[in-house]
């Protein structure tokens, strides 16, 4: 599986607001800074016109897409973006192989026998191998079409993958045509074995193993596009360009075993080609991806929902085992990814996408699953995907051999080619097929399969089935040219399962099932299911369509229509929304979308749709009861109103089973015993699941034969309860209750403005029970005191940082804020909260990078717990960050009395009454608590805020200039805030900086004890001012004033002008100007450039790292220098980069500027070199003579024997040993 990180475009920090959003998220982070470092970047242009821009370094310029691909500056990105010709510029990011599931068991003596009985009907084992193992072609029934002489025979497939090698047995004559887009490898050969392997499912012979491993088109001829290297490294660009030259040099089909990690991008560069590429007549068949593997980071497992949600991972560890071990486990499995779990180009319409099946016919533990970023049904069809055995290269490290040619692997990339080998097949029975109609064909030809409950699969986990090329071809033989198809292929409305907010992410429900279910399957009356998106591809040109709904639901359903007219191979999106009316009855309900040409019907889609039963609640309390059997669903709704404190629903039953159980012990009570102990397995479980308007749903936890949800402050709405039975033998009857919780406050709030010291107020609220009736009710006024600690730390790669601490009883909330500090863009670390049992949750953790959590954990156990941070994805050198932990305890507010009734009837009101004195001498600005009413185990908070007046900011009180070495330049601006005090304490002051064009100075963020009326003071360096500003005046802006605790106090509303010239401040002794590479064949080299303002003795210091962050040199040099520009060169020794044998570019990072030990300037990354190549160096000649003649011209393609790239027609010469691009 190839993995490109191809981000949506986001909003950049710097430009025109209509230029940075053109500019993608990946890229804006690395535009911080005005450097010249080169970044290869895709642009994408608005129109056919040319973009000739200075500083664009073009390495493709594409027919397939409008847009190019090269290498720009910063400041050039910006540049671009402000024409009105580029649309999108994005970061040609790397893409690489992934292995999805190493730790499947994949020997051969553990290979499954496919259990596809359902969908075949016959007995598949018959014939095949003694160890198991059946063929992909015969899962899919691809054999049945080559007993017709249905080979794949004069169609071309285009595997854009990592090469093929055409010397193996297999694939000998098969390649036609071949294309290496790699700068860094000179063959097209396969050096990896990934792309030999999809070749061999498409077309391999099984020539070395008697007709065993036959691709699924063994007749079929190869085209070998190679876009990866033997690393499983390659770029975006290099793929995009790979596609348009197979579809330019012949090829029918193209196989892509790749995608993209793509999160907020409906279209990027790489799903454009590959839709483009079917438009243009070519069938497109994609990976969906590896997105549930174990293997990779954040992606949820094989393990179901019910470990997630249910089974907590147990942290302790003994002795022998480690910690960091368990972490690697845990961290995947806790941070499950939402909806969208498409890979790129695998979300594209036009394109087929492949999901994977495993060995007993089920859902690849892997495999990805939909909808997509814009709501449509994905993968598209499913094949297999587990323990696939094919074609390899021999003598290579990587692949799992099961002998010399052969080797097992699993994933959807190994899904993707059987597709693109069906579709071989079927070209060759009906050469005029379009892209649409092979899809057609292979979307309605496919089989349904079932879950391990023997439901069917959602169709965002198999789209409409699992291939079967027998009954495509049949349906091929029936249609024609008339082929059409539409996914998905039915439709059941239903409202989606998401986690509540802030216990995690999505997962779906955990209905026992090997796959968590993403959407319950019923609406309530006044509900409607928004925006089901379709595809239709109609093979031929159709000029008279018509979508319309018929059926019990068709009033209800709202159709964005299909065009009347579709040109042959169109494909296109239209939507339906249904909406339940108020005073529907609760039933089942059918109907159909229909697609018609000219008043003949094209399509049917069935509609089926249930609309639950209501629920009502009176005084407090409600119910219902029912029974079921199998895999049967009951569903009911209830309204929530505005101001619910708290529901309950629980679920009990019991089954058939049970009371013949009961008989037979009342008869033989000891025969029975262990019989009757386990009358739940024999007879039903129930699930309970209630779904919030928001689509947040809360599971029953179990309690024997019952189970219960009961949520705090719930949101108001229509709620659905939904019942399930799993699997059941025997029929379960059960019963529903429901208990509602609402005292209704009148007011909701209390809120004192602009308070006096030494003040009274009071306050009347009025409270309505409309739920059930509440005994023995206490009354307190509370406030909560917060205790902060800050930690700074680092975690290295798969380390664990470990800190503890100490929760006690008073503790009602523990709480957690991790930022990293200057690492990697690709950072991420998890925070992970750790309970006294040594138990941690998804609900306690996050994982990402930047700003985490906060984590918080409501109620926490005492004792003590840890915190740890787990460096998931960091630098080799580790992740440095700032962790904040916050305790917080309910304290009494000793300046509130609080009286109420004892008792609420279930109905009735009452009065609350609260009285406040203020002290003279406040300690704080702003307080607030609550009035706390609870009786039992329930209570209800009214929010209390106090905000004393006083304190605000006067404005600029003083100004004045500091020169301490009296040379006429200005080594410091003095600043004074005037602040009005009411209460003494700390305060802090924020603000920024600017110049006149609002180029950021510095920051304000000054702290200072003011017991009376006074000021703040703030020092601003005239290094800076110089350094920053480009004009004057001077502006201090966003003034801000805060007490000691954060509260905010007063802004100060004007802008402050300081009338300076930034000239008249004092320049730093030396500054960095700039970078040149003077790397030579023997030394890699980058010259400093410095601008000295006073003479004196100046260091450099910097390290260099590998595109991997591995440290690969560390050089410093000092030197005496005047007043003028010089340039220091730091020169590094190539050996520890030739080891690397890898084509990387060069980091100067750390880059340090000091004079006299004093710190003048400090880059994090200062400057990175063009991609290199460890080979040019070993070519230094012994005598170290020029590596180039004293002036040559570089022609196109040529090798000068650098270690980086130059342009064609650039100029060579030598300086001084060194030699200059030109």
């Amino acid at each position: 599986m190839l993995l490109l990180a191809v981000a949506g475009a986001q909003i950049a920090e710097a430009g025109s607001s209509d230029a940075v959003g053109k500019i993608d998220a990946d890229l804006a982070e690395m535009l911080g800074g005005a450097g010249e470092e080169r970044i290869p970047v895709i642009v994408m242009l608005k129109g056919t016109e040319a973009l000739d821009i200075d500083g664009f370094d073009v390495k493709y310029s594409y027919q397939l897409i409008p847009g190019l691909a090269g290498e720009a500056s910063s400041t050039t990105i910006r540049e671009m973006a402000e024409s009105d010709r580029v649309s999108a510029i994005y970061f040609d990011d790397p893409a690489k192989i992934s292995a999805p599931v190493e730790d499947i068991a994949s020997a051969p003596d553990n290979a499954l026998v496919y259990d596809n009985s359902s969908v075949d009907g016959q007995d598949n084992d018959s014939d095949g191998p003694s160890d198991g193992y059946i063929s992909p072609a015969r899962i899919i029934k691809a054999d049945k079409l080559w007993e017709m002489g249905i080979d794949g025979r004069g169609i071309n497939v285009a595997v854009i993958d990592s090469g093929i090698d055409k010397n193996h047995p297999d694939l000998i004559g098969k390649v036609i045509a071949e294309k290496n887009f790699l700068a860094n490898e000179i063959t097209a050969d396969d050096l990896l074995g990934h792309g030999t392997m999809i070749a061999g499912i498409i077309a391999g012979s099984g020539a070395s193993s008697g007709g065993r491993y036959v691709g699924i088109a063994p007749g079929a001829s190869l085209i070998n596009v190679k876009v990866i290297d033997q690393n499983g490294d390659g770029r975006v660009s290099d793929i995009i360009a790979g596609i348009e030259w197979a579809i330019y040099n012949g090829a029918d089909v193209l196989s892509l075993s790749l995608g993209g990690i793509n999160l907020g991008e409906t279209n990027p560069p790489i799903t454009m080609a590959a839709d483009n590429a079917a438009d243009q007549g070519v069938v497109v068949c994609v990976a969906a991806g590896n997105r549930n593997s174990t293997e990779n980071e954040n992606q949820l497992s094989g393990a179901s929902s019910s470990q997630l949600r249910g089974s907590p991972v147990e942290l302790s560890q003994t002795e022998e085992s480690s910690g960091k071990d368990v972490y690697f486990l845990f961290v995947p499995i806790v941070f499950a990814l939402p909806p969208g779990l498409i890979d790129s180009p695998g979300d594209g319409v036009n394109v087929i996408t492949l999901g994977s099946t495993d060995a007993a016919g089920h859902m690849a533990s892997f495999s990805g699953s939909g909808p997509t970023r814009d709501d449509r049904i994905k993968p598209d069809v499913v094949a297999p995907g587990m323990d696939i055995i094919s074609t390899v290269p021999a003598g290579l490290e990587g692949p799992e051999y099961v002998d010399t040619y052969y080797a097992r692997e699993s994933g959807t990339s190994l899904s993707t080619p059987i597709a693109a080998g069906l579709a071989a097949l079927l070209l060759q029975e009906r050469s005029n097929l379009t892209p649409a109609g092979i899809k057609g064909a292979m979307t309605r030809g496919a089989a349904k399969l079932n879950n391990t409950h023997g439901v069917a699969y959602e169709a965002y986990y198999q789209g409409t089935g699992l291939l079967d090329a027998l009954h495509s071809y049949q349906l091929l033989e029936e249609l024609g040219d008339g082929m059409s198809g539409v996914v998905p292929d039915l439709w059941k409305p239903g409202r989606w399962a998401y986690l509540p907010s802030g216990e995690g992410v999505y997962v779906g429900l955990d209905t026992g099932a090997d796959r968590p279910q993403k959407k319950i399957y019923a609406l309530a009356p006044g509900d409607r299911d928004w925006n089901t998106r379709f595809v239709f591809f109609s093979n031929r040109e159709r000029d008279g369509i018509s979508l319309s709904a018929q059926g019990e639901i068709a009033d209800w359903v709202s159709l964005q229509a299909l065009p009347e007219h579709i040109s042959s191979n169109g494909q296109h999106v239209f939507a339906a929304s249904i909406q339940v009316p108020e005073d529907t009855d609760p039933g089942d309900y059918s109907g159909s979308l229909d697609i018609t040409d000219s008043d003949k019907t094209v399509l049917e889609i069935p509609v089926s749709l249930t609309v639950a039963e209501p629920l009502s609640i009176s005084l407090g309390k409600g119910g219902n009861s029912g029974s079921l059997t199998g895999n049967q669903w009951d569903y009911y709704y209830l309204d929530l109103p505005v101001g619910s404190r708290g529901i309950e629903v629980r679920l009990d039953w019991n089954s058939e089973s049970d009371s013949i159980d009961a008989d037979r012990n009342d008869s033989n009570s000891t025969a029975f015993s262990s019989i009757n102990a386990s009358s739940t397995d024999l007879g039903s479980s129930l699930d309970l699941f209630l779904i919030s308007p928001t689509s947040e749903y809360y599971a029953g936890g179990p309690e024997g034969s019952s189970k219960r949800v009961a949520i705090e402050s719930p949101p108001s709405g229509r709620w659905l309860v939904a019942v399930y039975s799993e699997n059941a033998s025997v029929n379960a009857s059960y019963t529903l209750q429901v208990e509602q919780e609402m005292i209704e406050p009148t007011p909701k709030r209390w809120h004192i403005d602009s308070a006096n010291p030494g003040t009274n107020a009071s306050i009347e609220i009025l409270l309505e029970n409309r739920g059930l009736a509440m005994e023995n009710l206490s009354y307190a006024a509370v406030i909560e005191n917060e205790s902060l600690v800050e930690y700074e730390g680092r975690v290295g790669l798969k380390q664990i940082w470990n800190q503890t601490v100490n929760v006690t009883d008073e503790t009602i909330r523990l709480s957690a804020e991790l930022a990293t500090i200057e690492g990697s863009r690709y950072s991420e670390v998890a925070l992970v909260f750790e309970d006294p049992d040594g138990m941690a949750s998804e609900e306690h953790a996050d994982l990402g990078s930047g700003y985490l959590g906060p984590v918080e954990v409501s109620n926490p156990q005492a004792g003590r717990w840890a915190i740890n941070v787990y460096g998931y994805n960091v630098p080799e050198t580790g992740q440095p960050f700032r962790l904040t932990v916050k305790q917080y305890k309910e304290e009494p507010w000793s300046w509130i009395s609080i009286s109420g009734p004892d008792r609420l009837e279930a109905g009735s009101n009452q009065t609350l009454r609260a009285s406040l004195a203020l002290p003279q001498n406040p300690a704080q600005h702003q307080l607030q608590g609550y009035l706390k009413i609870w009786a039992n185990n329930s209570s209800i908070q009214i929010p209390v805020s106090i905000s004393l007046a006083g304190s605000g900011l006067v404005g600029l009180s003083s100004e004045k200039v500091l020169d301490e070495d009296e040379d006429g330049k200005h080594d410091q601006l003095v600043l004074g805030f005037g602040v009005n005090v009411t209460i003494p304490g700390n305060f802090r002051l924020n603000g920024v900086v600017n110049d006149c064009l609002g180029n950021r100075i510095d920051v304000i963020d000054q702290s200072q004890r003011l017991d009376e009326d006074g000021d703040i003071h703030v020092n601003v360096s005239g290094t800076d001012i110089w350094r920053a500003a480009k004009c004057g005046p001077i502006r201090i802006e966003n003034l801000v004033l805060y007490d000691n605790t954060g509260n905010y106090l007063d802004r100060y509303e004007e802008d402050i002008r300081i009338d300076r010239d930034p000239k008249e401040f004092q320049a730093p002794p030396a500054y960095i100007s700039g970078f040149v590479n003077q790397t030579t064949m023997e030394v890699i080299a980058v010259g400093v450039n410095l601008s000295v303002t006073k003479p004196g003795t100046y260091r450099i210091d910097g390290f260099i790292l590998d595109d991997s962050g591995k440290e690969i040199g560390y050089e410093k040099v000092e030197e005496r220098l005047n007043p003028g520009n010089h340039t220091l060169s730091l020169e590094f020794s190539p050996s520890d980069f030739i080891i690397l044998e890898e084509v990387s570019r060069v980091r100067l990072v750390d880059l340090v500027l000091t004079s006299d030990g004093e710190e003048l300037e400090n880059r994090d990354l200062a400057w990175t070199s063009e991609e290199m190549d460890p080979l040019a160096f070993r070519a230094v000649p012994g005598s170290g003579e020029a590596m180039a003649s004293q002036e040559s011209v570089v022609p196109a393609g040529s090798d000068s024997n650098l270690p980086f790239p130059a342009a064609e027609g650039a100029v060579l010469r030598r300086e001084n040993g060194t030699v200059v691009i030109s």
